[in-house]
């Protein structure tokens, strides 16, 4: 295997292991051990939301890293079309999903977290508007891209700071979206495709470990001041740690797989919230079975799509 293609197998199981994150993160696990255990578990807290939450803006990363060949070849509305697609689709499922666990769901509520970004599928809608932005300012050249990214990153932290510090009553979902939140990792994403960075990989693990320091001083100062409600969305530091962390996946060698990892990744996330949801209903109440069977099941479903082949492609393009 070459250069080129160790380094796709790399972020393919990179892409594994952020799902992994998100499904460990959304099920709770641990986190009623470290909310009991005073001084320590605040410490144990502010880690796992330091390091679970790089998910969302790597995911970001890599979206942008891909998009910019995507770019090149004037395929912008193919991309955006499958996200939305996606978006539509697993929204629909999800909707009726809720609504037959919940028969008392507002049409109200389900119709503004569609507009908005529903449940944890918002990353989707929020990840096609942002590339629709990425490809807007990128024709007017790099400089517009960096300081588009700059105005709407700083504008997305200002909206958190104010909630956080209790100055205005903003929702998540106005700054926890795809052009305050995505687009800035979308951008450095495409960037990172244009210009590789070339340095060090002991410079890229001192970055890691700066950001990493950054995220945490972070979250404790934050959990010390207002506790764990809200936590922190969008930490300072994951700008300067995201980035190198995929800097240095991208050098890293990985063996070569026939398992369609990407698409895994992509239902893992999609799907692991009826799993996590559905187990309690079936009498299943502690997270760690929700945790292991939101992977695997979505793994072992995207895996069998792909070994059906070309007769059932509509299943791949679910994923």
């Amino acid at each position: 295997m070459d250069k080129v293609q160790s380094r796709l197998m790399s972020v393919d199981y990179l892409r594994v292991i952020l799902a992994i994150f998100v499904v460990v993160a959304h099920s709770g696990l641990g986190r009623e051990t470290l909310r009991a255990a005073g001084d320590t578990g605040l410490l144990g807290l502010a880690a796992g939301n330091s390091i679970l939450r790089v998910a969302v803006p790597v995911f970001a990363l890599i979206a942008g890293y891909y998009l910019a060949s995507t770019l090149r070849r004037g395929r912008l509305s193919d991309w955006v079309g499958h996200l939305l697609v996606l978006y539509a689709a697993w929204s629909a499922v999800y909707v009726l999903f809720l609504w037959f666990y919940y028969a008392n769901r507002p049409i109200a509520l389900t119709a503004t977290e569609l507009t908005l970004g529903f449940m944890h599928l918002w990353f989707l809608q929020g990840l096609a508007i942002s590339g629709i932005l990425l490809a807007a300012s990128a024709a007017l050249g790099r400089g517009a891209v960096i300081a588009s990214a700059v105005l709407l990153g700083g504008a997305g932290l200002a909206l958190q700071y104010l909630r956080m510090t209790g100055q205005a009553d903003i929702p998540v979902e106005h700054y926890r979206n795809g052009p305050l939140y995505l687009y800035p990792y979308l951008a450095l994403g495409w960037l990172m495709a244009l210009h590789p960075p070339r340095l060090p990989v002991a410079v890229l693990w001192a970055a890691v470990a700066a950001g990493l320091a950054l995220t945490l001083a972070e979250n404790i100062w934050w959990l010390r001041r207002i506790g764990e409600e809200p936590l922190l969305e969008i930490p300072v530091g994951h700008l300067l740690l995201c980035p190198a962390l995929f800097a240095l996946v991208l050098r890293m060698p990985a063996p070569a797989s026939d398992l369609p990892l990407g698409r895994a990744a992509a239902g893992i996330y999609v799907m692991h919230v009826i799993v996590l949801q559905g187990l309690p209903r079936l009498g299943v109440a502690h997270p760690l079975p929700g945790v292991v069977l939101g992977v695997a099941v979505p793994f072992l479903l995207v895996w069998g799509a792909s070994l059906l082949g070309r007769r059932h492609r509509w299943l791949s393009r679910m994923f």
